[in-house]
């Protein structure tokens, strides 16, 4: 059996080992490094022994070293493994993954520290391109996010008024149409359209125009239920749809909302402006024809404008007025 040298065995491991092993006494000066913290570290082995764990690592992490080589050598704790910066004789810097653990002379007194690392910058590297890829990502991903939201917000709201656009109008009306043949209860449309607004436009200018498009919108807002819808048909009209309810019930909405935008003032070009607005309203009981109630609230409208303005007509009630 041959007999084996074992300090010699030692020796050859130190010097053989693939991973960088460099001793420092407790003050924290290189004692002894192999050739592999030699060549991570651009230093050759007489430079070593006169270096400090200082001199080979990066200013901003210097705090960071000497607590956990504190924490060592005050015997607080036997070993530590963490990821830490290094840096060459040239200034360059490399990631390392370190193991590090105190070593004692034989009355169990820390005499120095024993760091063993090998360098893995490719991997921290590509792990921060990960996390700069996935956060460029997610932000990316808020950025689609909002951009649809505003998209689909364009998509079912008019531009000036913020109020439903006519084709969501148009979505509403189907629903409530369905609803209110399988229900069969009752649903009102009904026409408002502002008296006298081109006359507006022509003295105060289309700016003032819009201003009172914005205040009428927000009166008509604050004046429905919050199961019905509201939304601007075209122009100076706009459309209400007026859910679960009787032909008085809606009546009674759509007049208090008329009796608002006439009390109202709005301020445009130095004026204050009363405005009126005249309403056509049609019903429907449920379970009945809802094809042509645009058309008789139209008609209805229309009745209105002809026979003085800033009222509420409806063409249920013209009807029987007629019969």
């Amino acid at each position: 059996m041959v007999k084996v040298n074992i300090e010699s065995l030692y020796s050859k491991i130190f010097y053989s080992a693939l991973v960088a092993i460099g001793v420092t006494d407790v003050k924290g000066n290189y004692v002894i490094v192999n050739p592999t913290w030699c060549e991570l570290l651009g230093y050759s082995m007489d430079e070593s022994v006169h270096l400090n764990i200082k001199d080979v690592t990066p200013r901003e992490d210097w705090d960071d070293s000497i607590i956990n080589f504190d924490y060592l050598i005050a015997e607080e704790a036997r070993s530590i493994r963490k990821q830490r910066r290094y840096q060459r004789k040239d200034g360059t810097t490399f990631w390392a993954d370190l193991h590090a653990s105190s070593i004692y002379d034989d009355n169990d007194f820390a005499i120095g520290l024993l760091g063993v690392f090998v360098n893995i910058d490719k991997q921290v590297m590509a792990e921060q391109i990960q996390r700069e890829l996935y956060l460029s990502l997610e932000q990316l991903n808020q950025e689609l996010s909002i951009a649809n939201t505003g998209l689909n917000k364009l998509a079912r709201q008019d531009a000036l008024t913020g109020l439903y656009n006519r084709r969501v109008l148009d979505e509403i009306m189907q629903k409530e149409s369905s609803r209110s043949q399988r229900t069969k209860r009752g649903f009102g449309v009904a026409i408002a359209d502002l008296d006298n607004f081109k006359h507006i436009n022509d003295t105060y200018g289309h700016e003032c125009g819009d201003k009172v498009l914005k205040e009428v919108s927000k009166l008509f807002l604050k004046g429905i239920r919050i199961t019905d819808s509201v939304g601007r048909w075209g122009g100076e009209e706009f459309l209400f749809i007026f859910t679960e309810t009787t032909c008085q019930g809606a009546m009674i909405v759509i007049d208090r909302i008329r009796e608002s935008v006439e009390e109202a003032n709005i301020l445009c070009s130095e004026s204050s402006l009363n405005i009126t607005i005249t309403i056509g309203l049609s019903f429907r009981g449920g379970g009945e024809g809802e094809e042509d109630m645009l058309s008789e609230a139209d008609l209805a409208l229309y009745e209105g404008k002809q026979t003085g303005k800033n009222k509420v007509v409806c063409y249920q009630e013209i009807c029987s007025d007629k019969k």
